[in-house]
């Protein structure tokens, strides 16, 4: 039987540097197949988990928790059927319910075909109280549901880890919270340990799939008929992918990038991207107040950003204007 590992994380907490780092120490040598959840329109992770000869499926422009919830049980079939593979891991997107991902694999479970082995989070030490103050809905959701909690940027951020990993007791007091250096960490931590009774307690509702919840008109009206309002990640978050075929330099991508964050509309939360640099690519991950620029084996034409409150057209503009 195919085991399912769940790796979920806001956005650009560190999610596929963790499926590298676990294909590195927990799965060397097994046959393993990532799938992939990218909520905008390109698959730019798959790229690069590809680059590590992982096989991957790509699931893009949406998230597998609700809008791509079909394509992801067909791809889990797939998988399972074509690879048979020892291990399966999920990356779902930075915005995705934890909770309700579980569930679609507790369905795919039912078949008799794999097993959900265990629920990791990774949680960005830096942005904690930001990202919980404003998308709590979604970012406590991954913590609650979370077997095993991995920090990461611990070393930009280590007076904090003592007051985060508090916190995080307070959403979730079963969880194992893994705050060492990834590299150092034993296999067995990600392939063992106890399972979240808040897990059990998912397992045992009857309503598995994913179903849309009832809209009153107005609050006050929700309230005294017992419904609660609960939001899907294409109703708070928007994406922007740009097709982009110009060779860039390091310093001209930097620009571009800055340039978007500084003037865009809303919140730019999470960008990255693969763009050529002569024969070969760059690759870029930003964060508010964080930028890493890095040179790959591979090229590719494509730069996202996602937040809320976003303008297309005015964060195209932006990357395409030159910059000084």
């Amino acid at each position: 039987m195919t085991d399912i590992y769940i790796i979920s994380g806001f956005l650009g907490a560190g999610k596929t540097t963790l499926i590298k780092t676990m294909v590195r120490s927990a799965f060397r040598n097994k046959e393993i197949v990532v799938i992939e959840n990218d909520f905008g329109e390109a698959g730019i992770d798959a790229g690069l988990l590809r680059e590590c000869n992982l096989a991957v499926t790509s699931l893009s422009d949406g998230c597998i928790c609700c809008s791509l919830t079909g394509d992801f049980e067909k791809a889990i079939e797939r998988v399972v059927k074509e690879y048979a593979p020892e291990a399966v891991l999920v990356e779902p997107s930075g915005v995705g319910k934890l909770s309700d991902i579980i569930k679609i694999c507790f369905k795919q479970e039912d078949k008799g075909c794999l097993h959900l082995k265990k629920a990791i989070t990774v949680v960005d030490v830096r942005s904690f109280d930001k990202y919980r103050k404003n998308y709590g809905e979604f970012f406590e959701d991954q913590i609650a549901y979370a077997d095993l909690i991995m920090l990461s940027h611990q070393e930009e951020a280590a007076e904090e880890i003592r007051t985060v990993g508090a916190k995080l007791r307070e959403l979730n007091p079963e969880a194992r919270i893994e705050a060492d250096f990834w590299e150092s960490i034993p296999a067995s931590v990600f392939r063992q340990g106890l399972r979240n009774s808040s897990i059990f307690r998912l397992e045992m509702e009857t309503a598995v799939a994913m179903k849309p919840v009832r809209i009153r008109k107005s609050r006050e009206q929700s309230k005294k008929a017992g419904f609660i309002r609960r939001h899907f990640a294409g109703e708070v978050f928007a994406s922007v992918t740009i097709e982009w075929k110009e060779s860039l330099t390091e310093e001209q991508l930097q620009k571009k990038v800055m340039h978007v964050a500084a003037y865009a509309e809303g919140e730019i939360l999470r960008g990255k991207g693969i763009v050529a640099s002569g024969s070969r690519g760059l690759v870029f991950h930003y964060l508010p107040d964080y930028l890493s620029i890095e040179p790959v084996n591979t090229t590719g034409n494509q730069v996202c950003f996602t937040g809320t409150g976003l303008n297309e057209k005015q964060i195209r503009m932006l990357f395409s204007e030159e910059t000084v």
